[in-house]
């Protein structure tokens, strides 16, 4: 018996520290809900992340799959029920740490208990293998390049005269030729905030043998439409017979559905998963981008925090699903009331911020705070839970108040501590008087 208990606990420790998943789900035939059952400790190891947080991406596993590769793993599963042996599939999630990493997958039918499923799965991370495919592509694509190119252009540096040579769908070919060429590419079509990167890219080219590339947004010459389209330049300078540079050749390809779905990826990165909102870190990097349109402009903006009353109290009464409840509904009621250019995140466990563009006046911020904390009192009304939660909010004003992300940060959180001191529940706008009443303890 000795032995067999050795033997046992020898495999255990092989599952328990093997560095991949080896794993159960149950899933609901009819529902299609996935519920882990078993996880063993190296799939932790594997994910680079706590338990906590690999648990939570497994709870909710079709929201962190990559959109695209959700049919995958659909179908993945459905082989797996159909109980015709082991299957497989691989796809991409969002990891914890917001990487997009991918994952192959196989399993097969354990038990079968009416809609009840139990798959026994190996999971394993397989980003590496196919980076390296995938770099393999873009070298194959690369030394196809000057064969399939759509778009070609050609700078002579000394006449300063570009022809862009266009392949349309006819296979004909017709030749765009701009004389003046630097002087002209503000007006060439190139997104405003991409003009300057090209344009430094183009003379960087002229001054000594060089590559490079850009992804830049055009309309016009090179897209004939009204929208503006992605698009990738691969650059190489000519030298002439004096060593110099003489032409610049460029290959323009359309990345427009490559990129955008680039961006949809950056996004989701960027986005909390339990609320919606984006993340501390793209909060910040948004209101930073937002806050130089008020340097020399007579606009108004608003920064204000946003802390739930007694959050700790809520999860230890009701516990955390009820705690995460809470925080969705917040998340909720900040989605619908602020729009447009307004930035809204969650900045910790139970900390929002919201920056409001171009209002009327520190009124109007007011107003909406003040209509933030009826909204958030009232979610849940009829519940037990309903006389437990409230909110505090601490308001800045720019540029009133201050101008850098770093002050106005600092004034909110001054006018909210104070809110915090003075009963809760509340709004408070930062005032010089409202610090001088802090000072004196009032």
């Amino acid at each position: 018996m000795s032995g067999q208990a050795d033997d046992n606990s020898f495999v255990s420790s092989i599952v328990k520290n093997f560095i991949g998943g080896i794993c159960a789900f149950d899933v609901d035939s009819k529902t299609r809900s996935i519920t882990p059952v078993y996880i063993n400790e190296g799939f932790y190891r594997m994910m680079n992340a706590t338990q906590a947080q690999t648990d939570a991406l497994l709870k909710n596993l079709r929201l962190s799959v990559i959109p695209d590769d959700l049919p995958l793993l659909e179908q993945g599963i459905d082989d797996i029920l159909a109980d015709n042996g082991s299957a497989e599939c691989e796809f991409r999630i969002v990891s914890p740490d917001g990487n997009v990493m991918w994952l192959r997958l196989r399993g097969n039918l354990l038990l079968r208990d009416g809609s009840r499923n139990t798959l026994n799965c190996v999971i394993l991370d397989c980003t590496e293998q196919k980076m390296i495919e995938e770099e393999l592509k873009r070298q194959s694509d690369y030394m196809h390049l000057l064969m399939d190119t759509d778009i070609t252009f050609d700078f002579n540096c000394r006449t300063d005269v570009c022809v862009y040579r266009i392949c349309e769908t006819n296979a004909l070919e017709h030749d765009a030729v701009i004389k003046g060429y630097l002087e002209q590419i503000p007006s060439s079509g190139i997104y405003e905030e991409d003009e300057h990167d090209f344009e430094e890219m183009i003379k960087s080219a002229m001054l000594h043998a060089h590559r490079d590339s850009l992804e830049f947004r055009s309309k016009g010459i090179i897209n004939p439409t009204e929208e503006f389209r992605w698009f990738k330049v691969d650059i190489v300078s000519i030298l002439g017979k004096e060593g110099y540079v003489s032409h610049v050749i460029g290959h323009i390809t359309d990345i427009h559905e490559e990129k955008l779905k680039q961006l949809e990826l950056k996004l989701r990165a960027d986005r909390d998963s339990l609320t919606g909102l984006m993340n501390k870190g793209a909060t910040e990097e948004m209101i930073h981008k937002i806050l130089p349109q008020y340097a020399d402009s007579e606009m108004i903006g608003a920064l204000m925090m946003l802390d739930t009353d007694d959050f700790k109290h809520i999860n230890d009464t009701y516990g955390h699903a009820t705690g995460d409840r809470v925080l969705e509904k917040i998340g909720e009621i900040l989605r619908n009331n602020f729009k447009g250019m307004d930035v809204t995140g969650r900045v910790g466990g139970d900390e929002f911020m919201v920056f409001m563009h171009n209002i009327h006046s520190g009124e109007d911020a007011g107003l909406l705070a003040a209509k933030i904390e009826r909204l958030v009192m009232h979610a849940f009304d009829g519940e037990p839970l309903g006389k437990d939660v409230s909110m505090s909010i601490g308001i800045s004003l720019c540029p009133g108040h201050a101008t850098t992300y770093e002050e106005l940060y600092a004034k909110a959180d001054k006018a909210l501590y104070f809110v915090k001191e003075h009963g809760k529940a509340d709004y408070r706008i930062y005032s010089e008087e409202l610090e001088a009443q802090k000072t004196a303890g009032l």
